[in-house]
């Protein structure tokens, strides 16, 4: 055993009942406070418990023990070489892994494209002739206070003279974004229309959120607990110099 994880050496060691009594102990010892290398221990006891099952439910049939007893009296028997158990256990762990990691990306690539899109289809439904934002005003006095008791967080708006050139707050509106209450808030950049959503950071969404979407710019940023994503057919560098406006005022 290494001064941190258990080695692989060590775990095949403590399934197969090899270690010596003295590391078995300090083996159990630190299992009991690494949930790492107890989650490690458990996996190759499966895989080890699986691989005996399957080979006592194997009998081959006396047809087939009849070709190989005629075969190995016509010609000298080759010796094969005998993969270690460990080797083949780990082998098998691996591609276990890899697969798991494939799936993981896919399923990370499929929420990627649904968040992008649910965010573009709203930004989309804002530029319409028919939407109307529930809130028309470009004071921050009145933008900020209309969310009180409407969304579990809060979050302050710079002041409009610290807002990039040319820009403006056009309004807010209330919605949802994978099903959580998000702050809609409305801008101008040169004429363009810029949608910002504020919602509750989540560890995982930096990871969910591409940086464009069919010719339009999706910029992500944090700041006190709090999520901030633009969209806009604006420059890149306009809306990132909107959205760090933005999280300096937090």
């Amino acid at each position: 055993m290494s001064t941190g994880h258990l080695t692989p050496e060590t775990i095949g060691g403590i399934i197969d009942g090899e270690l010596p009594p003295a590391e078995e102990a300090a083996v159990h010892a630190h299992l009991e406070s690494c949930l790492n290398c107890a989650l490690q221990v458990l996996s190759a006891q499966q895989l080890k418990l699986g691989a005996r099952q399957a080979a006592q439910r194997f009998a081959p049939s006396p047809e087939a023990l009849a070709r190989l007893q005629a075969r190995a009296s016509q010609r000298p028997v080759k010796p094969v070489k005998a993969i270690p158990w460990r080797t083949a256990a780990w082998g098998s762990l691996a591609a276990i892994l890899l697969i798991g990691f494939f799936l993981a990306g896919s399923l990370q690539l499929r929420r990627s494209s649904a968040l992008s899109a649910e965010i573009l289809d709203q930004h989309l439904a804002v530029l319409s002739d028919a939407s109307s934002p529930q809130v028309l005003s470009s004071d921050r006095h009145t933008v900020k206070p209309w969310f009180q008791g409407k969304l579990p967080f809060s979050f302050n708006l710079p002041e409009q003279n610290l807002l990039p050139a040319d820009s403006a707050l056009l309004g807010a509106d209330l919605t949802y974004v994978e099903a959580k209450p998000t702050a809609l808030l409305l801008f101008t950049i040169h004429k363009h229309r810029v949608s910002v959503f504020v919602s509750e950071a989540s560890p995982l969404q930096d990871l969910f959120l591409s940086a464009s979407r069919s010719g339009f710019q999706i910029a992500h940023r944090k700041a006190a607990g709090l999520a901030f994503v633009g969209v806009s057919d604006v420059s890149r560098p306009d809306l990132d110099a909107l959205m760090g406006t933005l999280v300096n005022a937090q």
